[in-house]
């Protein structure tokens, strides 16, 4: 499987060109804003390096949400785009498994990966992912919640508890006393990354089949709220 994975749900911008499990080229901007302006020309420029022909590509994977909701629509239209100007399949990736799918390497059967994004106040978005045998299963429901409630949410914890995302700074306290030890990694050490968005692409078409192109839409968790603009008359 030739596929070509997207990440734009927060500051980062990357893409990914893998074959099978193998990444063939990657890259990546973390600066806020510019995705509507970089993600095209670093599609283009990662297929290049590649040698990849945009019509061989087999799929196109893109991270669906939580996460930035303008960075959310610019990818999920670019993946329609390319999806359907290519004949290739489309999968949308939960955000937040991807994310804690980077812990692979180094969390043991029992540990949960709690992967968090900072949704601004003292809200977060957030996801528990527990490892067994290798394979990352949903531990609690991905949501939008205040800091306080949690422990709650994320419940027993037999093993070591590991942290990622933007938002697990601001969670810490409120979480340090769930599982057997409490690991935090800053995101500039762990950012998100659209090699893991392709690798669990990869794996959720295998076992899901594709999304339909037409119909697909970013996972908000919450609603979107517009804010009208000041009228210049007023």
């Amino acid at each position: 499987m030739t596929l070509l994975a997207l990440e734009t749900a927060t500051s980062t911008c990357g893409v990914a060109l893998l074959h099978d499990d193998t990444v063939v080229a990657e890259a990546h901007l973390h600066r806020p804003r510019i995705h509507s302006e970089r993600l095209t020309p670093l599609i283009e420029d990662v297929l290049a390096h590649s040698g990849v022909e945009a019509s061989t590509l087999d799929t196109v994977a893109v991270s669906m949400g939580p996460g930035s909701y303008t960075g959310l629509r610019i990818g999920v239209s670019t993946a329609k785009g390319w999806a359907l100007s290519t004949g290739a399949n489309l999968i949308g990736v939960p955000t937040l498994d991807a994310y804690a799918a980077q812990l692979r390497p180094v969390a043991q059967p029992g540990d949960v990966v709690c992967a968090l994004l900072d949704a601004r106040r003292d809200e977060v978005y957030a996801g528990a992912f527990c490892w067994t045998e290798g394979r990352i299963e949903p531990h609690a429901q991905t949501k939008a919640l205040t800091v306080d409630v949690l422990p709650d949410w994320i419940g027993e914890v037999s093993g070591q508890l590991w942290l990622v995302g933007d938002g697990a700074a601001k969670s810490a306290d409120a979480l340090s006393n769930v599982g057997s030890a409490h690991t935090m990694i800053s995101p500039t050490d762990l950012p998100p990354s659209a090699a893991w968005v392709g690798r669990r692409g990869r794996a959720r078409i295998a076992t899901d089949g594709p999304d339909d192109v037409a119909s697909f839409e970013p996972f908000y968790v919450k609603d979107v709220h517009a804010t009208p603009a000041p009228s210049p008359f007023a």
